[in-house]
């Protein structure tokens, strides 16, 4: 094993080490090439992004809304036929796949209510399925949930129809509209739908306006107003007449009993017997029909009005048709494409983003936020250890490098860029910085000992070639298993690994090969600022830090008294 790293170290590693070193404006734009090169993998595609990962749950849900009103057995059927047709999809499962064991674990109706709690009543409800763990499968989660919603197809009497799983980010495309006019909320609500339904990426469009149950709306003729009568007076005589008016309250024994006035059962059939009501006028104690003093339509209303900082909401959401599809160009096109008209069109609404949008950025706070403390702290503890400052920013530029190496090492793993990606990339800084620390060091110690710059470089790569590969590849093996991992419940932990484990196994190769070379670099243009600064160009030793903090020692004979300090030809303190 001794032989082998030895090998590694001299024949490979040194070889690749002098050749960088040597070309080191080639390896410089090698580096610089690196950025454009990863975020165009990011935008073409090739290395998928998005706000969270889409990961399956041990269940889903089929939720159905009717429309107000609708009778309670109508919604039953639909949902005792929604859970024959999941239990008629497990059969062909089970023969597609030659399978024993049932696919679908067992499910359960819920009437009343559905599963993501947004309303209640009879025409309302949903079926839970529950499936067996499916690692090593043929099909995933997200594969049986598309096999149920093509199994049950459309269905033409729902008003919402989804099926899915649990989101605990929200949904993918979540747009809130804000506004004081509920019809111009509605009109910006169906303009947006029907934009999102352009969108082939996108499924189960729905929004939370729930539609109530239908209303009379009546509204005063010139006849009432001639009168005298107000709108207020006339609704109440009718709501009196068919819904009734307390007027008395009678006790017996010790309870209170109340006592309503109305119309006879036989007297609120139909809405027909409206127009036969008559409306009296107090002021001269006559009475009108109700025909000739109002019109009136018969319009579904609304169930519920939401509001969300003083303003009427509206929220439109949308899933994702292939669960593991990138949601930031998406909502790219939604920002760019979509909502700059509707703003135009309906100028009274205003536009809040919700879901995984609005979750990713209370995350991306927080990253930032205890990053940037984080990175503070670090920054200023190299500054007091190496007392330099350009040493500092030398290690720190090794942080975003490492970063492109965790990124395409996603793409090697075939898992997007998260935001769960993004907190390894925290984790993978305090790594890369270790290491380039101790090559700093080393390369720190071989100036002291009187070596020259390049000599010191490469000779603190091959001294730190063992230790820092060592660290690195058991930090990588030790993650491995949790990579190869299939479980759900490693899934949140696969991103910030594979941040880490490429991170660290790129951002290696690249400190190894390529800290030298910045070292040389900076070096470069310490020496041409001092040369511009003082008229003299002066050796590359004499600018580094621990040299000239070492020629300002002092040094003292056994008398007590002072020696003049001299430099050799190279500039080194003698």
């Amino acid at each position: 094993m001794d032989r082998v790293i030895r090998f590694m170290r001299d024949q490979i590693y040194g070889k690749a080490l002098s050749f960088t070193m040597r070309y080191r404006l080639i390896s410089l734009a090698f580096l610089v090439g690196l950025f454009p090169v990863v975020f165009g993998l990011l935008a073409g595609g090739i290395i998928k992004s998005t706000f969270f990962p889409n990961i399956p749950f041990s269940g889903f849900s089929v939720n159905l809304t009717m429309k107000s009103g609708t009778p309670e057995k109508q919604t039953e059927e639909l949902l005792k036929r929604f859970d024959k047709q999941i239990w008629e999809l497990n059969q062909e499962l089970k023969q597609q796949y030659e399978e024993e064991e049932d696919f679908v674990s067992y499910t359960f109706g819920n009437m009343g209510s559905s599963s993501d709690g947004g309303e209640n009543g009879g025409h309302v409800g949903s079926v839970q399925v529950f499936h067996r763990d499916l690692d090593g499968d043929p099909i995933d989660g997200f594969e049986l949930i598309s096999r149920v919603r093509q199994k049950i197809g459309t269905v033409p009497e729902a008003e919402k129809l989804t099926v899915g799983g649990f989101m605990r980010f929200g949904k993918p495309v979540a747009v809130r509209l804000l506004g004081k006019d509920l019809d111009e909320l509605e009109a910006a609500k169906e303009y947006l739908k029907a934009e999102l339904r352009n969108i082939p990426d996108l499924k189960d469009i729905n929004d939370d306006l729930l539609v109530g149950k239908r209303e009379i709306e009546i509204d005063l003729n010139q006849q009432a107003y001639f009168l005298g009568m107000t709108h207020d007076e006339v609704t109440k005589q009718i709501r009196q007449g068919f819904f009734g008016e307390e007027v008395q309250r009678l006790q017996k024994g010790s309870d209170e009993v109340k006592v309503w006035v109305r119309y006879p059962g036989s007297g609120r059939v139909s809405i027909g017997q409206l127009e036969k009501m008559k409306v009296k006028d107090y002021r001269n104690d006559s009475e009108y029909p109700v025909n000739e003093l109002i019109t009136y339509n018969i319009e579904r209303g609304v169930s519920s009005i939401r509001h969300y900082r003083t303003s009427k909401a509206v929220t439109v959401e949308a899933d994702l048709i292939d669960p593991y599809a990138e949601v930031p160009p998406i909502m790219e096109q939604v920002n760019t494409q979509i909502i700059p008209e509707l703003l135009q069109r309906y100028p009274g609404v205003k536009i809040d983003l919700g879901g995984q949008s609005r979750e990713s950025e209370r995350a991306q706070a927080e990253i930032f936020q205890y990053f940037g403390i984080a990175f503070l702290v670090i920054f200023i503890m190299i500054i007091l250890a190496f007392k330099s400052f350009y040493q500092a920013v030398l290690v720190m530029i090794m942080i975003p490098l490492s970063w492109l190496g965790s990124v395409v090492g996603h793409g090697i793993q075939g898992i997007p860029v998260s935001l769960f990606s993004a907190w390894g990339l925290v984790a993978l800084s305090g790594v890369i910085i270790n290491d380039a620390v101790v090559f700093l060091d080393r390369f720190n110690r071989n100036l002291k000992e009187g070596q020259s710059l390049y000599d010191a470089a490469y000779s603190a790569g091959i001294a730190r070639f063992r230790p820092i590969v060592l660290t690195s590849l058991t930090t990588v093996l030790g993650l491995f298993p949790l990579l190869a991992e299939k479980s759900f419940q490693a899934q949140f932990l696969i991103p910030m690994a594979a941040s880490i484990a490429y991170g660290v196994l790129i951002g290696t190769a690249i400190i190894l090969l390529f800290f030298p070379v910045m070292i040389l670099i900076f070096n470069d243009i310490r020496r041409a600022a001092k040369w511009l600064w003082t008229g003299k160009k002066p050796d590359a030793e004499s600018v580094e830090r621990v040299i000239i903090d070492m020629n300002k020692d002092h040094i003292f004979d056994d008398n007590g008294s002072e020696i003049p300090l001299e430099k050799d030809q190279e500039g080194i303190t003698v």
